[in-house]
């Protein structure tokens, strides 16, 4: 026989098993995921342009309507067949929509600022949210109108950070969306 000593393993050791492990990870995940997004920007600005060959005034007169919105944007019933909308006032400076749609939740979009032939300022709100700005802005050029839409605002953290990672697709498809269809409202 020889004098090699065999090593047992050690017992009560210390360290943690694989299963541990993995359950300790995802323990703290969601603390984790949630001081990240107390981390990341809570501010957010979306813009899209889009030339019109049409007057300006004109398409100033589909934008301070409001009850010309779900003509040319796609918050209509299309996208919410349940889709209500009431209005306070008259186009310009204080007039109000207000919706309610199963999908498309409550809220509302004032007129804060209109100046003919040069776009609107607005502020809109949707239940549960902070309210966020938005800013539609003509420019008269030669042979047409560019119209440059922008909205922004600031989310609250925990979740308005990670939500404002998405803003710029998610909020920019709609205004793609409507600013195609303000642009064939004008089309000849």
């Amino acid at each position: 026989m020889s004098d090699e000593k065999i090593e047992k393993p050690a017992q009560g050791s210390k360290g943690l098993s694989t299963g541990k492990k993995i359950i300790l990870v995802l323990m703290f995940m969601p603390v984790l995921i949630l001081l990240l997004g107390f981390l990341l920007p809570t501010d957010y600005s979306v813009q899209r342009t889009v030339f019109i060959e049409a007057d300006a005034e004109a398409i100033h007169e589909s934008v301070v309507d409001l009850r010309a919105w779900p003509e040319w944007t796609p918050w209509n019933s299309q996208l919410d067949p349940t889709l209500v909308y009431t209005y306070d006032g008259e186009p310009g400076v204080g007039f109000r929509s207000r919706w309610t749609g199963e999908s498309a939740g409550k809220g509302s979009l004032e007129i804060t600022s209109a100046e003919p032939g040069r776009g609107i300022v607005y502020e809109m709100q949707f239940e549960g949210f902070p309210p966020l700005d938005g800013v539609i802005d003509l420019q008269a050029t030669k042979g047409g109108t560019s119209v440059t839409w922008k909205m922004s605002g600031n989310l609250n953290p925990p979740l308005g950070g990670w939500l404002s990672l998405t803003m710029d697709s998610a909020l920019g498809s709609d205004m793609e969306k409507a600013l195609d269809g303000l642009t064939k409202r004008f089309a000849p």
